[in-house]
């Protein structure tokens, strides 16, 4: 993958720029002040970095940023991870712009995409390296990444693992922590639940016993009125001139009259049906006044068994169904702790086999860094030799942790001694601004054929160099595009000299408004005369055969 193209619009003082990425080195250069840093603060903001109304052109309604990247499988699978499905000959395409509200919206392939969303596409197209990447030289975080790009990806397996491991295992010592924590309030919690078991065990109920229980209250409650309504009933139905006497007459007179009509014996078999329904009604009568007359104890005692139902429903919930439940809930707690020291001896085995398994890995991690970091103190010093810093040394230092981190068992730290005699120290404590530069970009060229195939954007890479030393970066950045695209915005003549595509920008002052146009240097003399300005401020002849004698040294490396 790489950058096609940039199109800008309205941002900082660019009003229109177009840009066309080449496929090894592009240099942007121009005058103290003429933007050079804005343009690639274009591309961040492409890329997802934080957006400010202050980047808004003067009298502009928006700023707008487009990038055109070529995609490649690797490229168009990420993408599609994430929701942004790509066409296998189509390049991606991600446009963001800001308006003077404040509002910032982001699109990927046409696909509405969040500030997120840009950094995490962003990482995958372009590793910008600039004064902020030489400040993280001096952090032992940037130390150990170094070391573990360096030694591959069997050492990016390992350190990956042993992040998961310490994630694990931390995991397990914060459970063993709580149960610890816990054992004063769980005690607590387990006697109440074992009493409110016993009692709730005790009382024995079944499902909606408490409705029924009403029911019987009421009706012994109101026993004497139930048993004159029944006697009376019974005499109704029984007694002399009762229903049964008059249905048995009606019945006899229908039966003389049968043989004369199909009708008349229907009659005589409805009456006789409504007798025996009588007859059965007086059955159920007696024994509900039998029912009714039961043992007079009885109502005290369902009057207790309600109000002990009633106490456990206060106590443990508004019903039996929700006693019931509660009842259930003890009974998972209680079987909780029984199960309690055996789960504590569960969390202590995965302790100890996720300690291991995390000694292990890191032990292997440990000794790859050891041993890539050799390596790569030979390849560095090979680097600076070239950028000429021939005398110096740099070294990894690694200082055992008392307990291993998701970062592995050590810590690192980058040494350099930039002089002979002087001792290795600190990177922070021993190199200028310069040697810094350079020591990154030493690193870098020793760890790219490691690195995805992004672009590598250098931003201010010279700062604090000249002379033989520019002309030293100036190879290492040419030679290093033959095998990656390279974005780069300098002041050194010495670099601009190797560009394959190289842009001035120009400010200009027109109607009391400034802005910045992107000049193309497309044809030869362009160039020249560029480099020449930057050797010496203006085109002369000698700075002119100057420039075509750097350009001339980068076509026979």
């Amino acid at each position: 993958m790489r950058l096609l193209r940039a199109t800008i619009d309205d941002f900082g003082l660019i009003a229109h720029a177009e840009v066309e990425f080449s496929a090894g080195l592009t240099v942007f250069s121009g005058e103290t002040g003429s933007g050079k840093t804005m343009l690639l603060g274009a591309l961040r903001f492409a890329l997802g970095d934080r957006a400010e109304t202050e980047m808004i052109r003067g009298g502009a309604a928006r700023a707008r940023v487009v990038l055109e990247i070529e995609s490649d499988a690797v490229l168009r699978t990420r993408m599609a991870e994430d929701g942004f499905v790509l066409a296998e000959d189509d390049d991606a395409i991600v446009s963001r712009e800001l308006l003077a509200s404040g509002r910032s919206q982001a699109r990927i392939n046409g696909i509405a995409a969040s500030a997120s969303q840009l950094r995490a596409f962003g990482v995958w197209i372009v590793d910008v390296v600039g004064q902020h990447e030489a400040q993280r030289l001096l952090t032992p975080a940037f130390a150990l990444e170094i070391v573990d790009r360096f030694a591959g990806p069997e050492a990016g397996d390992d350190a990956a693992e042993v992040r998961r491991l310490v994630g694990e295992l931390q995991a397990v010592r914060e459970r063993l922590q709580a149960l610890a924590a816990d054992d004063g309030r769980i005690l607590a919690q387990l006697e109440f639940a074992r009493f409110a078991a016993t009692e709730i065990d005790e009382a024995g109920f079944e499902d909606h016993e408490d409705e029924r229980l009403r029911e019987r209250r009421e009706v012994l409650a109101n026993a004497e009125r139930i048993l004159t309504a029944l006697d009376s009933a019974s005499a109704a139905l029984r007694d002399d001139g009762g229903v049964l006497d008059a249905l048995g007459s009606a019945a006899s007179a229908l039966d003389g009259v049968a043989r004369y009509g199909a009708q008349f014996a229907a009659l005589s078999e409805t009456i006789g049906a409504l007798q025996s329904e009588v007859n059965d009604i007086g059955a159920r009568l007696a024994r509900e006044r039998e029912a009714v007359e039961a043992d007079p104890t009885e109502l005290e005692s369902i009057v207790a068994r309600l109000d002990r139902l009633d106490r456990l429903k206060k106590k443990y919930g508004g019903s039996l169904a929700a006693v019931s439940e509660t009842r259930a809930e003890f009974a998972a707690l209680i079987e909780r702790d029984a199960s309690r020291d055996e789960r504590t001896a569960g969390l202590e085995r995965d302790a100890v086999r996720l300690r291991s398994q995390l000694e292990g890995r890191a032990a292997a991690l440990s000794a790859k860094r050891r041993a890539a970091a050799r390596e790569l103190e030979t390849q560095v010093a090979s680097e600076l030799a070239a950028l000429a810093m021939p005398a110096a040394r740099f070294s990894v230092a690694f200082e055992p942790l008392a307990a291993i981190g998701t970062g592995g068992a050590e810590r690192a730290e980058s040494r350099l001694a930039p002089n002979p005699g002087e001792p290795q120290r600190a990177i922070a404590k021993s190199a200028s601004g310069g040697e810094l530069s350079r020591v990154l970009l030493a690193l870098i060229v020793v760890i790219a054929d490691r690195r995805d195939r992004t672009a590598l954007v250098f931003d201010e890479i010279d700062a604090g160099i000249g002379g033989a030393t520019a002309v030293a970066v100036g190879t290492r950045l040419g030679r290093l595009a033959r095998a990656t695209q390279i974005v780069v915005v300098t002041h050194l003549a010495q670099i601009a000299s190797w560009a394959d595509r190289h842009y001035a920008l120009r400010k200009r002052d027109a109607g009391g408004a400034t802005t910045i146009e992107l000049e193309t240097l497309g044809a030869r003399q362009a160039r020249l005369e560029e480099i020449a300005r930057m050797l010496s401020g203006d085109a002369n002849p000698v700075s002119l055969k100057h420039a075509a004698t750097l350009v001339a040294g980068t076509r026979a490396s």
